[in-house]
């Protein structure tokens, strides 16, 4: 496959903002969940899914504590390339409940969806599914530390995450 641009890529407006609205974490259920993915101008967007979806559910995250990052690892001696996607969330209120989640979150494999500040959604773990790397549950030392828990989770792709059109994203969002 030869590896051709068309075209660059023009200074954006400033009508962006960082950040994460709400992350939402689904059962990886390997290749039975298949994606509809666009071509052309596309190529990087899922529009439907088919098969055997699964639920996935919300975390609701407050302004400024979760976030979502891709790094690329390029091999010129391999010839390989991959993406380490990295989505770390907060857990608000440490309590037998989220202890709870946080050990079944840390023992699956899951897809993530995650809605950023600019309203677009992108999907983790499409193909090797997301793995929760750390947790780090806690009460805080002062009184206006985390009461709570910050998990980081991970998913090793060949390609960076695919954004999932609003209507994808709302068809397989239970709650």
């Amino acid at each position: 496959m030869a590896c051709l641009i068309t075209s660059g890529y023009p200074l954006q407006c400033r009508d962006n903002s960082g950040g994460i609205q709400n992350i939402y974490i689904g059962a990886y259920n390997g290749t039975s969940m298949v994606p509809t993915i666009g071509t052309g101008a596309s190529a990087s967007l899922i529009t439907a899914f088919t098969g055997a979806t699964v639920s996935f559910y919300t975390f609701n995250q407050p302004l400024e504590t979760a976030s979502f990052e891709q790094a690329g690892a390029f091999s010129t001696e391999n010839g390989t390339s991959m993406y380490t996607s990295t989505v770390t969330m907060t857990m608000q209120k440490l309590n037998n409940t989220a202890t709870a989640l946080i050990n079944t979150l840390g023992q699956g494999t899951w897809r993530i969806i995650v809605l950023d500040q600019n309203g677009l959604y992108w999907y983790i773990g499409l193909q090797n599914g997301a793995r929760v790397a750390s947790a780090t549950p806690g009460t805080g030392k002062a009184l206006g530390d985390l009461n709570g828990a910050v998990l980081t989770f991970e998913a090793k792709e060949p390609v960076a995450a695919y954004q999932l059109s609003t209507a994808a994203a709302l068809s397989v969002i239970t709650a």
